[in-house]
């Protein structure tokens, strides 16, 4: 119970603590924003640049995804997003495909356990959680599962994760709230942080231990 306790809680902390120390605060963020309009264009492949290094970066994607849809709209930023991260996927899958990467750290093997486990679905319920997510593509790749339906399933798994958090950047847009907006994107991505550990982790480990 702790282990979700302190994530969301510290989230929350965040969020009330930005309102009530610092009423100007969402103007300028606000303001910076804004300003980063006139270069929606430049914006936008930076954006896709750097998610699309997700696969071997520590990338703080669920920000970057949010940012999009507050820059771009929920339709251009979701675009950005998943288009980015869809071709992160595929590197990543010829990365273990054609290298050594595929088993390389601990934590490959745990994902090479949570795939053997749920096969092909690991790869949808897995879009969201950091570090697994990547891990669970280089795996993909070393034990060579069928290009079309792993492409099929990060398209499934992706699609709507990006829906989401650009629509959570857009409405902080069109509502000037962005403090607030921001402030539950957070609790999301502490939502997934938490079910993929202390869930689908679990289980894998136990799958491995009753091997």
């Amino acid at each position: 119970m702790k282990s979700i306790v302190y994530p969301f809680t510290v989230s929350l902390l965040l969020v009330i603590i930005l309102f009530i120390a610092y009423d100007s605060l969402e103007v300028q963020f606000t303001t910076l924003l804004l300003n980063l309009e006139h270069y929606q264009w430049r914006f936008a492949v930076v954006s896709f640049l750097i998610l699309t290094a997700d696969i071997l970066l520590p990338v703080p994607s669920s920000i970057v995804m949010y940012m999009n849809g507050y820059v771009l709209g929920i339709v251009a930023g979701a675009s950005v997003s998943f288009t980015a991260l869809l071709i992160g996927s595929l590197i990543g899958y010829y990365l273990g495909q054609f290298t050594s990467m595929g088993l390389k750290a601990k934590k490959e093997e745990r994902a090479n356990a949570f795939l053997h486990k749920y096969g092909a679905m690991a790869i949808l319920i897995t879009r969201g959680i950091p570090v697994l997510s990547e891990s669970i593509c280089v795996v993909c790749g070393y034990n060579k599962m069928p290009l079309k339906q792993y492409v099929l399933m990060n398209v499934v798994g992706y699609l709507p994760l990006c829906v989401l958090y650009a629509s959570f950047g857009n409405a902080g847009y069109d509502s000037h709230n962005f403090i607030l907006s921001f402030g539950l994107s957070l609790l999301v991505s502490a939502a997934f942080w938490y079910f993929g550990k202390n869930y689908f982790l679990k289980s894998a480990h136990s799958n491995v231990n009753h091997a």
